[in-house]
């Protein structure tokens, strides 16, 4: 009963002062609390995306913002590489902060943007950083670079008021969810101040567009179904990943295992606390046949850093990345999709994703609450997964099917794959947002 009473108090105190510490920094509790503030605040809004519709149908040519946090959500590359080649268009990947929270460790908030500039370097994008490391300042990127289009990559208050939405209501506003919706978790994905200010709110099926014109504060008057723009190398069969896997002595089987972070709610979907030590007694138990790549959802190494210390965190996660057959990806991960034989997880954005790479995965479920969790198109994706309650029986998943190659799902979600994920006309989300944003300039 202790234990309980901790963990409410934790949620509690947590949860409280960062959304009091949210309200007066984004200064957006009337149009949160009061409907009529929120109707009068999108009218506004519309007006003056109209505005600059008419103007960049005038100039012929947008600069484009995309604010970028971390790589893990990170999905807009096919269209930032079409909008590079494009003469009408100037892409430019904004590196923001992420997790500014009250109780969240600020080192590791600038460690993570160092690695997200170092990724943006990697790829090659023309990018900034929003935090100038020499003055030591965050810099105005409003004021420096005049956006006619902004990309978001996150719809929460996790960030400065300086790169949220809430600062760019002249611009053309876009966001595609970096987690495809499966879950009962409605407000969060559709029904925030955010989603109903955004020019245009990209989702990927006929099944997120009827949430969003439900719970969307402003009633699905600005969705667009362009498909899952961040598994569009997943549904390339041309595309050639690199190999990001550890090289080994010989050929194995290549399983990735990605838990969540909700470690310290009252309920949550994440089995980590419970399985981190018999995760890594799996893989030395099968060294010589399977290696394993830990992908923890972004938001865990925060959450455990407030459980264990920065110490023991760091130390567990050195554990994965020493390990023969082991390594640690927390960055972009379709390569690793792609390239992998089998997922083990218990992520409700994974549930959805993994299912495009087309591969058998096994979701490690806490109790049967957590199912009720999920919503109709949820409940879809997960009747595709094998279900685990106990590490015996992940062993036995990696024993039967990933060793041994039992796989009597196969057929079931290659048809779901079709009816449901792949886009029904052919053509690429990319293509698609492509379209959407040259109409807007008169091209």
């Amino acid at each position: 009963m202790s234990n309980v009473s901790e963990k409410i108090k934790q949620f509690v105190g947590i949860s409280f002062w960062d959304s009091i510490y949210k309200a007066l920094t984004f200064r957006d509790f009337f149009i949160a609390a009061f409907p009529a503030c929120m109707k009068r605040r999108v009218q506004k809004v519309r007006k003056a995306q109209a505005r600059k519709i008419e103007q960049l149908q005038k100039q012929g040519k947008a600069r484009v913002l995309f604010f970028l946090q971390t790589p893990s959500v990170w999905k807009y590359d096919a269209l930032y590489r079409q909008l590079e080649k494009s003469e009408w268009f100037e892409p430019i990947v904004v590196v923001s902060p992420y997790n500014v929270h009250l109780n969240y460790d600020k080192g590791e908030c600038f460690r993570v943007m160092q690695q997200t500039e170092a990724f943006a370097q990697q790829q090659g994008y023309t990018y900034t950083s929003a935090y100038d490391w020499t003055k030591k300042k965050w810099r105005d990127i409003k004021k420096l670079y005049q956006p006619d289009i902004v990309f978001f990559t996150k719809p929460y208050k996790d960030t400065l008021r300086a790169y949220h939405i809430y600062n760019f209501p002249e611009a053309l506003t876009l966001y595609l969810p970096y987690g495809i919706n499966c879950i009962n978790l409605f407000h969060n994905t559709y029904g925030l101040p955010f989603q109903a200010l955004l020019w245009k709110f990209l989702v990927e099926t006929e099944f997120q567009k009827r949430f969003a014109e439900q719970y969307e504060k402003s009633h699905g008057d600005n969705v667009e179904i362009v498909g899952a723009l961040a598994e569009e190398k997943l549904m390339q069969k041309e595309y050639k990943p690199k190999d990001v896997w550890k090289n080994q002595g010989k050929k194995k089987k290549r399983v990735i295992w990605a838990p969540h972070h909700t470690v310290d709610y009252l309920f949550n979907f994440s089995n980590f606390l419970n399985y981190c030590e018999d995760m890594l007694r799996l893989a030395e138990k099968y060294k010589d046949e399977i290696q394993f790549a830990f992908k923890p959802h972004p938001v865990l190494k925060f959450k455990l850093i407030n459980l264990w210390g920065q110490e023991k965190t760091e130390a567990y996660y050195r554990r994965w990345e020493e390990l023969e057959n082991g390594q640690i990806e927390q960055g972009d991960y379709i390569d690793l999709f792609k390239t992998s034989d089998a997922m083990i997880h218990d992520c409700a954005s994974f549930t959805v994703e993994y299912l495009y790479a087309q591969k058998p995965v096994l979701f490690q479920i806490r109790d049967e609450k957590v199912k009720d969790e999920f919503n109709t198109f949820g409940q879809m994706c997960l009747d595709q997964h094998y279900l685990a309650y106990s590490i015996e029986e992940t062993e036995k998943f990696i024993r039967e099917v990933v060793i041994a190659g039992k796989d009597p799902k196969k057929a079931e979600r290659e048809q779901f794959y079709k009816q449901y994920l792949y886009p029904k006309d052919g053509v690429m989300p990319s293509d698609k947002i492509f379209e959407i944003l040259k109409t807007a300039i008169g091209k």
